[in-house]
């Protein structure tokens, strides 16, 4: 048995018109969510750095970095987009696999997209395929590699890209299988990146290595061979516990993009559960953090794990919090991106709660699980147990959910009318004949963004 070949074959062989109604719009959800978490970041220091560097490196003005306006390479603007997209840590999710799939993937579409024009309804192809490859192959994977440190967004990201790549130029199976060998072969990023401008240039740099692998392979170029099967380098460099038969079980519900989290809440995900707990808390009982004397926070062991920090020293890594997180939804009653500011992270008030919270790690625990209990100085206590957090495949945001998301996101880079086009052109992608519309619509606030200037050296 090829592994690749036969995951391949289910990417050639998909075609849009064979989707389901259900399967198109999980496709646009992520879409119109991925475009709100990238103009949310336009101003990002992190991606004026990238775009500082794309200024100074030039090439042919193939494809655009959103919001900007500015034109670059294919492979640039994938790199930049990528990483825009990410910088929040606001963008979807697999819990299943430990991974943001639309970050890497995305960008790689929109940059071949808006270059070759395809239409509205090849995008939803490409992307239902590269959520497919992605996700595949993180079950396959299992988790232990993750525990180890690698960071799964990137590794499996360049499959997806590629992925998605391959669909979108109308690569054969051969074609197809070479390309997923060649990201196999750059696949990389290490946890310890979280909680600098490192975790977001990962997700740009998968975008623009799959994107890469796609057109060197549409181009002729070799590369490993049965990448994904029991015995490759990629599954012995990685992990003990590979399951190359899981890349081709037959998904619950028939497509794995259905299995998508959305975030309601700008933070990582492993403290939604408590936050959804906490806010619901502080709605039902109008809490304020004076009269509050504990709260316990209890989750499973990894999401103290990869959220135990209790002093961040800004908004990046209260995100990665799982006291700041919770604190600070506590206070403002939601926990979008403007509640993680530098300076709403630093002020007496923050700092004071994540003191009264104690974090509890429990065996048993899912990871989409929480118990959060909140005891006031006059004796009084409240509790609430999450198991199923809003924005979870159980628990889903809505298309117009998601389209509020967004345009509280791009508020300040673009005009509520400009925003409203987004919406209604992702609400009717199936009939769009041309990305580049839809990516033309995300530069409409360019005349607002100073793009970096090229630095001489």
């Amino acid at each position: 048995m090829n592994y690749t070949q036969a995951l391949s074959r289910v990417v050639a062989g998909l075609r849009a018109e064979d989707l389901r109604p259900d399967v198109c719009e999980a496709a646009k959800k992520s879409l119109l969510d991925w475009i709100g978490v990238s103009l949310g970041a336009v101003n990002d220091p992190g991606v004026r750095i990238l775009i500082d560097i794309v200024n100074e490196m030039g090439g042919k003005k193939q494809s655009s970095i959103l919001g900007y306006g500015l034109k670059t390479t294919l492979l640039n603007a994938a790199l930049v987009n990528g990483a825009m997209s990410h910088a929040l840590d606001y963008d979807d999710a697999h819990s299943g696999v430990r991974t943001h799939p639309s970050a890497p993937m995305i960008p790689a579409l929109l940059s071949a997209g808006e270059h070759l024009k395809v239409p509205g309804k090849d995008l939803i192809a490409a992307l239902v395929a590269g959520f497919e490859v992605t996700v595949r192959i993180g079950y396959a994977l299992g988790k232990d590699y993750y525990e180890r440190g690698w960071h799964a967004t990137p590794i499996l990201g360049r499959f997806g890209a590629a992925a998605g790549a391959a669909r979108l130029l109308g690569l054969d199976v051969e074609q197809t299988a070479v390309a997923l060998g060649l990201a196999a072969t750059q696949a990389s990023g290490l946890r310890d990146a979280f909680g600098t401008m490192s975790k977001p240039f990962h997700a740009g740099k998968a975008a623009m290595d799959g994107l890469l692998s796609a057109l060197l392979a549409q181009k002729g170029f070799s590369g490993p061979g049965d990448v994904l099967g029991p015995e490759s380098g990629f599954a012995r460099v990685f992990t003990d516990a590979y399951d190359p038969r899981r890349i081709l079980a037959e998904p619950e519900g028939g497509h794995l993009i259905l299995g998508t989290n959305f975030k309601p809440y700008a933070a990582c995900l492993l403290t939604h559960p408590a936050i959804d707990g906490m806010i619901t808390l502080q709605r039902d009982h109008d809490l304020e953090p004076g009269s509050i004397s504990e709260i316990d926070i209890s989750v499973a062991p990894f999401n103290l794990e990869v959220t135990g920090n209790r002093t961040p020293k800004d908004g990046r890594e209260a995100k990665f919090s799982m006291a700041a997180a919770t604190a600070l939804a506590l206070i403002h009653g939601r926990a979008t991106e403007s509640v993680f500011s530098d300076k709403v992270v630093d002020e007496p008030r923050t700092r004071a709660l994540i003191d009264k919270i104690l974090t509890t790690p429990v065996d048993g625990f899912a990871e989409t699980e929480a118990e959060v209990k909140v005891k006031l100085y006059d004796g009084r206590s409240y509790g609430m147990h999450v198991t199923t957090p809003k924005g979870d495949p159980g628990n889903p945001m809505s298309f117009d959910e998601i389209a509020d998301k967004t345009r509280d996101l791009i508020k300040r880079t673009l005009s509520s009318g400009d925003a409203e086009k987004i919406v209604e052109t992702v609400r009717g992608l199936e009939g769009l004949a041309d990305t580049a519309r839809l990516v033309r619509l995300c530069c409409a606030g360019r005349g607002r963004l100073k793009t970096p200037q090229v630095v001489e050296r």
